[in-house]
């Protein structure tokens, strides 16, 4: 892995807030709370006076995100060296815009994109923004681990082929899970064709920092990658990256989408945290995540030991499943249906009762994510509090449950996200909205898959999947009515 820094040398963001404060006498611009002296007492107490005190803007002196010419340029350019890409752009708004700016910079109104049904709902609102016409890639069903994880090389191929106007395709790797998908052959058979690759790796970043990761997208050649560093290299919430590299898509023009779409007043905290986390990597990030690669193991070999009932966790004998080409060994997932009626319950009582909130559960599994910031007490903490979990729970066997919950069929597309998102709409009752177009989204998390999209018609098979998912405590994201009792619909005679 490159040294981009000399050992010791400070993060360039760092030297160059130093810089401009010490220019700086007096403030009479923004931030209203001149470097903390104006800020309020509990804020202080909340966040630290060195937090206000980092807070600039571009007033001061501070290079400007969209006009980068000096330290941020610099930032920017050494972490496309260290993640392998041509360019990258600092982001202040989450990886939600670089999905945005992402798929609006290769495709445009009427275009077509490919899309894993599985993605992130950002990528359906970037979809509706764009105005671009999706065909999906429908799940896989995975009946060994009961669920819908991924997409296959040959599905993109076979779809390229049905559908010689697609301009784009979006792929999500990995999943919440760690699972990843065939990034590698997909690029290959999207190269052959000349369409671009996007791919969404937010839950990957650190994937080029140890060679016990599976293979980072830049890597496999996609053309565009979106990167979460926030979720496992230490930068603040909100803060992420996007890399690009090729001609497929013009750099240029997702330069002009960021500018649009993000805020014009960036915040120096999250930028100075992405180079902060990125320096680090760049100088330890081998020997950080190899000791986090050590705690994972310890946490899966810890569960075995102890034949802890009930429970059991995943490692690589589910490669090569439907649906998973690889697994990113630091998700430590847990299936806990042979003891807990739910994963989410199960996620309820470690909260209630050993205070340890897992990173994701679904209605057999609980994920919990293990990075740099873990020791071996927390990861025995865990495991102490995985057996008491499965002591307190019940003996439980059952069929599969979430797979069989979920349409088989992708609903019918009657409108395009944009259209339909974009009609006038109205509450109906759910059990009257059978038939009509959708005018909102209902995303059930978990999976985090949707069943419906805007523009798309609301089937038996849907409304009974909604069902049974909010009964079996799912929450659903997107939808105006959380209880499921209305669906907003478009209006028929508009």
């Amino acid at each position: 892995m490159p040294e981009l820094t000399p050992p010791g040398a400070e993060p360039i963001l760092v030297e160059h807030l130093r810089a401009i404060r010490a220019a700086e006498q007096a403030s009479f611009h923004m931030p209203g709370h001149k470097g903390g002296a104006g800020a309020p007492p509990a804020g202080l107490e909340a966040l630290g006076a060195a937090a206000y005190a980092a807070d600039v803007s571009e007033l001061a002196g501070f290079d400007y995100l969209h006009g980068a010419s000096s330290a941020i340029a610099i930032a920017q350019s050494r972490a496309a060296r260290l993640l392998g890409a041509s360019r990258s752009w600092f982001l202040v708004n989450g990886a939600t815009i670089a999905n945005i700016a992402a798929i609006g910079a290769a495709v445009g109104d009427g275009e077509t994109i490919l899309v894993a049904r599985g993605s992130h709902r950002s990528v359906y609102a970037a979809i509706a923004l764009s105005g671009a016409r999706p065909v999906y890639l429908p799940p896989l069903r995975n009946d060994r681990l009961d669920g819908l994880f991924g997409v296959e090389a040959e599905e993109v191929e076979a779809a390229l082929a049905r559908n010689r106007q697609i301009h784009a395709i979006h792929v999500t790797s990995p999943s919440y899970y760690g699972f990843t998908g065939p990034i590698a052959e997909i690029a290959q058979i999207a190269a052959a064709q000349g369409v671009p690759l996007i791919v969404d790796e937010a839950h990957g970043t650190h994937f080029a920092l140890h060679p016990a990761f599976p293979r980072p997208a830049l890597a496999c050649g996609a053309d565009v990658v979106v990167h979460s560093p926030h979720k496992t290299l230490g930068s603040l919430t909100q803060s992420s990256l996007l890399h690009h590299q090729g001609h497929l898509i013009e750099a240029a023009r997702i330069d002009s989408l960021l500018q649009m779409l993000q805020s014009s007043s960036p915040s120096a905290l999250l930028l100075l945290s992405l180079d902060v986390a990125l320096h680090d990597m760049a100088q330890h990030g081998r020997e950080r995540w190899s000791t986090a690669l050590e705690l994972a193991a310890r946490a899966r070999t810890g569960l075995l030991e102890r034949g802890i009932p009930g429970l059991s966790a995943y490692g690589e004998e589910i490669v090569g499943t439907p649906g998973i080409s690889g697994i990113d060994p630091t998700k430590f997932v847990v299936d806990v249906h042979g003891r807990w009626e739910t994963g989410h319950a199960a996620a309820r009582w470690l909260r209630e009762h050993r205070r340890i909130n897992p990173e994701f559960a679904d209605l057999r599994r609980l994920v919990f994510s293990i990075t740099p910031g873990d020791s071996p007490e927390t990861v025995d903490f865990l495991l102490d509090a995985l057996a008491a979990l499965a002591e307190a729970g019940d003996e439980i066997v059952e069929e599969s449950r979430i797979a069989s919950l979920w349409p088989e069929e992708i609903p019918e597309m009657a409108m395009t996200p944009r259209e339909g998102s974009g009609y006038a709409s109205m509450q109906v009752a759910t059990a009257d909205a059978v038939g009509r177009i959708a005018a909102e989204m209902i995303v059930p998390y978990p999976p985090g898959i949707p069943l419906l999209v805007a523009g798309e018609l609301i089937s038996e098979e849907v409304v009974e999947s909604m069902a049974q998912l909010l009964e079996a405590g799912c929450r659903m994201v997107g939808i105006s009515d959380p209880s499921g009792a209305t669906l907003r619909c478009c209006v028929d005679d508009w």
